[in-house]
């Protein structure tokens, strides 16, 4: 019966460690509170971020709230370095891949004949097809969209240099 008792205890004992630690480590865990974006893409820091609701209802409404665009999630993200540098990113997440494709597909053929870009010119950067339109100074004169898994990525980059803006999308390929 005593040797019953003290193998009692040792089992509580040992489940309230593993519990505690576990409690513990969970606290200790940086909680990520930028969703897919990075604290910091190239020279850029990040400056806002926003998802669910409030995301959905600014992504879709640039979409024209078109019932033919079905959208999982969406994300808004700007990143700020100096007053040349800025980026801003409208992000939307497909339920596939195939979804995704179409919705780009979608916003390529329609973006050139809205008045508001010029024609799209397709880039290869990291075997992504990435679409560069220019827009009025009103809506910021340099846009990159692109499809990478399920997501479509919409980024304006308000910086002159090309090659800046370029390295800029390539690290967000890489890194998002």
């Amino acid at each position: 019966m005593k040797k019953n008792k003290s193998e009692l205890y040792l089992a509580i004992f040992i489940i309230a460690v593993i519990a505690v630690t576990a409690f513990l480590y969970l606290q200790t865990q940086e909680k990520n509170t930028n969703g897919i974006f990075p604290e910091k893409l190239g020279d850029m820091s990040l400056a806002l971020y926003r998802d669910g609701d409030a995301a959905m209802t600014e992504v879709k409404a640039l979409h024209g709230n078109n019932p033919d665009v079905r959208i999982e999630n969406a994300y808004i993200a700007n990143y700020r370095s100096t007053p040349a540098s800025k980026a801003k990113f409208w992000v939307s997440e497909s339920k596939t891949k195939e979804e995704a494709a179409s919705l780009l597909e979608t916003m390529n053929n329609k973006v050139g004949k809205t008045g508001m870009f010029s024609e799209s010119t397709p880039l290869n950067i990291e075997g992504i097809t990435v679409y560069f339109v220019s827009g009025k100074p009103e809506l910021g004169l340099y846009h990159y969209f692109y499809a990478k898994d399920k997501r479509v990525f919409w980024i304006q980059i308000d910086n002159p240099d090309e090659s800046y803006r370029l390295n800029f999308v390539r690290e967000t390929i890489k890194r998002i």
